[in-house]
């Protein structure tokens, strides 16, 4: 398992078009250093230098000689705090510390909620984020984006499914989600306005700062549903959490995102792509049982 120390930073303010598309433009994040030597198969300490993905560097990432990746907190086993509240853990800092790696960068990832991601990228304070961002349209305006994974939208009901609820019949119930995410920002309104189309009650999301919430909403009965990622939902499941599974929708893929222009995709395409080739990146997603969720096109700006 790879270890983190955690501090605090600030993040200062950003462009409104940041603000728009990610609800948050001065959030706290949490700062992850690696510390001691990785103990489990999965670490990325094995990892190689690539030489060409290396120099598809742009010339001010080779200069830096470091890369600071963001994410958000805890949505199991993608990315989530330990016990000990201070190592960071799962498929995305995994992934995050192999591609720097492959890349020749110092690597250090900072973790907080999911909608301060675009806002600190924009500031210049983060390189990229590893988050199962999905690519979307009004995302692209600020960030560009390689695909490095795939997986759907789980919804979750309490045990039992006492309201008899399906996959499309959501309307007139309180759905939760992550904040800033792809089910608050396109899934869920899509699928409220199916509702009011067809003259039914639209959908009340409640947005949450992070995917455990709206589990730990859903139990204590304040809400009707989550809609959150698949892995995430099946990993609390698999946790005892008193969730049943509905169902799964819209399995695409999720990017890596940085700022439009920074001329990193070559790099990151090539990195992913000798992380795949040697073996690292299955080994990685199936030490945390997402194994079917692996991709082999790590596609540039793919749109969503």
């Amino acid at each position: 398992m790879i270890q983190f120390r955690s501090m605090l930073v600030a993040v200062a303010a950003v462009s409104m078009a940041s603000v728009l598309l990610a609800g948050c433009s001065n959030p706290e994040m949490t700062s992850s250093a690696q510390s001691g030597a990785p103990k489990s198969t999965g670490s990325a300490e094995a990892v190689k230098v690539d030489d060409a993905a290396a120099a598809a560097l742009p010339k001010e990432a080779k200069d830096k000689g470091t890369l600071t990746v963001t994410m958000s907190q805890s949505s199991p086993p993608l990315h989530f705090m330990a016990a000990d509240g201070t190592t960071i853990q799962g498929v995305d800092p995994e992934i995050a510390m192999a591609l720097g790696q492959t890349l020749g960068l110092k690597t250090e990832v900072k973790s907080g909620p999911f909608d301060g991601i675009i806002p600190g990228i924009a500031a210049g304070k983060f390189d990229m984020a590893v988050s199962q961002m999905s690519p979307s349209t009004e995302r692209m305006k600020v960030l560009d984006f390689v695909d490095y994974y795939q997986s759907g939208s789980g919804i979750g009901v309490a045990p039992g499914n006492p309201q008899h609820l399906t996959l499309d019949s959501l309307c007139g119930k309180r759905v939760g989600v992550l904040k800033g995410s792809f089910q608050d920002l396109k899934r869920l309104p899509a699928l409220s306005q199916a509702c009011t189309a067809a003259g039914n009650p639209a959908i009340e999301a409640m947005t949450y700062p992070d995917m455990q919430a709206p589990n730990l909403a859903l139990t204590a009965g304040r809400i009707d549903a989550v809609y959150i990622d698949g892995p995430t939902l099946g990993y609390a499941i698999k946790q005892g959490g008193q969730i049943e599974l509905l169902g799964e929708k819209d399995v695409s893929p999720v990017s890596i995102g940085f700022k439009k222009g920074a001329g990193l995709e070559k790099a990151v395409q090539l990195g992913m792509e000798s992380l795949a080739k040697s073996g690292k990146y299955k080994e990685i997603l199936d030490k945390w049982g997402v194994g079917s969720g692996a991709i082999s096109d790590f596609a540039f700006n793919k749109a969503q």
